[in-house]
């Protein structure tokens, strides 16, 4: 027989509440406990001293893979199919935040925020907007960025406008 009564009810409520925590908490983890951007050490290289009796010979062409130089992507961009719709990019290392703006084909004026990676020619970002009518949505996109660093395409997934492509022009 199921036990009822105000003790049922304090144990629902606390199993609830405990749940709820720690949905919250396994949600949240990456902004609760985010990981370190580390850059990449410095590449050196290290020829060893040869001995007195070395019977063999050192190559001196010894060769060390330097990093990849990281592509600048700060700046403003503008969508050439939508030329009224914008981001505002601000890049730290591999790493950046933007803000963009304008107009969905409906009509819908929208605003939204987001940040991501760059790495060598690959980028990757998530972000959450607001539009005018009052929806929100959040999505997560990536792609390339020209060698030159002035385009980028992204294919995009938005809970609510569904699968796109994004094509940014730097100005």
């Amino acid at each position: 027989m199921a036990e009822s009564g105000p003790n049922a009810t304090i144990i629902a409520t606390v199993i609830t509440v405990i749940g709820s925590v720690a949905v919250a908490a396994i949600s949240n983890w990456d902004k609760i406990f985010p990981k370190p951007q580390v850059s990449p050490p410095t590449a050196t290289a290290v020829t060893p001293e040869p001995t007195a009796n070395a019977s063999h010979h050192l190559s001196s062409n010894t060769q060390v893979a330097l990093p990849v130089p990281v592509i600048d992507i700060s700046g403003t961009w503008y969508n050439p199919a939508a030329p009224t719709n914008g981001s505002r990019i601000v890049q730290q290392n591999t790493g950046f935040q933007f803000s963009s703006w304008g107009m969905l084909p409906q009509g819908i004026g929208y605003e939204s925020k987001g940040s991501g990676t760059v790495v060598a020619q690959n980028i990757s970002y998530n972000y959450f907007a607001q539009y005018q009518n009052g929806w929100t949505s959040q999505g997560n996109c990536s792609g390339t960025v020209s060698s030159d660093g002035n385009q980028i395409t992204a294919t995009c997934s938005d809970n609510v406008l569904g699968t796109f492509v994004s094509t940014g022009i730097k100005q």
